[in-house]
């Protein structure tokens, strides 16, 4: 068995003793440092290296669920195990969400558990941080074929509108629509392959952290982002104190932006924008409510399918991503997103974003 250096954090003398007999008379090779608290355990994780840690739950003047953020912000391809005394499904469920790799009972606790839970910790941080690195080179890769396929589109569509301004005397009527046609079609292109990166990004974005989200703030830099279409549309958009809530801000502002940019263009008339929100137990539930086209009940479902449209392009531009997006980031947020019926005009989205996240 290959040698492995652990890092034991336990205040209890007694447990740490067992359980470095029970490394032991099994696994000689293996070295343990020890520390009492989380503190020293995190002087220790700066000054020697380790591959896995084994984290008591309760620990001196915190516990182990303070700690284990601490570790995995500095450290976070180190894999923990979480110790406790005895077992409580609540703090595996904790642990486990808080970046633990495994959790185990010190009640009963056997070498080949111990070891066990270790090696598999290892196993599965080793293949987290090598997918990690894939998606590394997946974004890099994205944002170069990006590059790579907007330019020839951004050519099209510029050297269209030169021809079409330099040359509309000398053009045929039949030729200036082909021209027209062209440049919207090289247009839709370059939005189709920004849609595409952003869809397809969202889950290589892990960098972005859960934090107190100001949503009244999200909605204001949605609007400000939308601003040339609001105004050109003379839009209406009310909405009144939202909460503020544990949440990935740069997402929310993207949820509002697509949300309230569908309202807007899905609409014949000067649009009405209505965005509330509800408390519930677990989740906070928001709605907005617009005077639009609306959608039939039976493509309601269907809508957040990538790549679907219900309208053509020439009819309404766009990429057929916009909800596809909205829904992966509710998904993030433990979140429904739906449609449901309307009293009057127009569509009723609704979505909800877990409190405790």
């Amino acid at each position: 068995m290959d040698a492995k250096t652990l890092l034991l954090i336990d205040d209890c003398e007694d447990d740490r003793y067992l359980i470095k007999r029970l490394i032991r008379e099994h696994s000689p090779k293996w070295s343990i440092q020890e520390a009492e608290t989380g503190e020293y355990g995190l002087q220790i994780l700066h000054e020697v290296k380790i591959d896995a840690i084994l984290l008591d739950y309760s620990l001196p003047g915190s516990d182990g669920l303070y700690t284990l953020p601490q570790i995995k912000q500095s450290h976070p391809f180190i894999p923990v195990v979480m110790l406790t005394g005895q077992g409580n499904e609540k703090v595996a469920v904790e642990s486990i969400k808080k970046g633990a790799s495994d959790y185990i009972s010190k009640g009963g606790l056997t070498h080949y558990a111990l070891i066990k839970a270790v090696n598999n910790a290892i196993e599965s941080t080793q293949l987290q941080q090598k997918i990690e690195e894939q998606n590394k080179e997946l974004t890099q890769f994205a944002h170069v074929l990006a590059h790579d396929l907007k330019q020839p589109a951004n050519a099209i569509f510029k050297m269209g509108q030169l021809i079409t301004t330099k040359f509309a005397k000398d053009i045929p009527q039949e030729a200036l629509n082909k021209l027209h046609l062209l440049t919207e079609s090289s247009m839709q292109m370059y939005q189709l392959i920004d849609a595409l990166v952003s869809y397809t990004q969202l889950d290589l974005q892990s960098e972005h952290l859960i934090e107190s989200t100001d949503v009244t703030s999200c909605v204001e830099l949605a609007l400000t982002n939308l601003a040339a279409e609001v105004n050109r549309s003379n839009a209406a958009v009310r909405f009144g104190s939202l909460p503020t809530i544990s949440a990935i801000p740069c997402f929310i502002v993207q949820l509002f932006q697509i949300l309230i940019e569908n309202s807007l263009k899905y609409c014949e008339k000067q649009p009405d924008l209505t965005i509330c929100h509800q408390s519930e137990e677990t989740h906070w539930h928001f709605s907005i409510q617009d005077n639009g086209i609306g959608i039939p009940t039976e493509y309601r479902e269907k809508a957040f399918d990538p790549l679907f449209r219900l309208h053509s392009a020439e009819t309404y531009q766009g990429s057929g991503l916009g909800l596809a997006t909205a829904k992966r980031i509710i998904n993030k947020h433990d979140g429904v997103i739906y449609f449901s019926d309307c009293k009057n005009e127009g569509s009723k989205l609704n979505f909800t974003i877990k409190k405790c996240l």
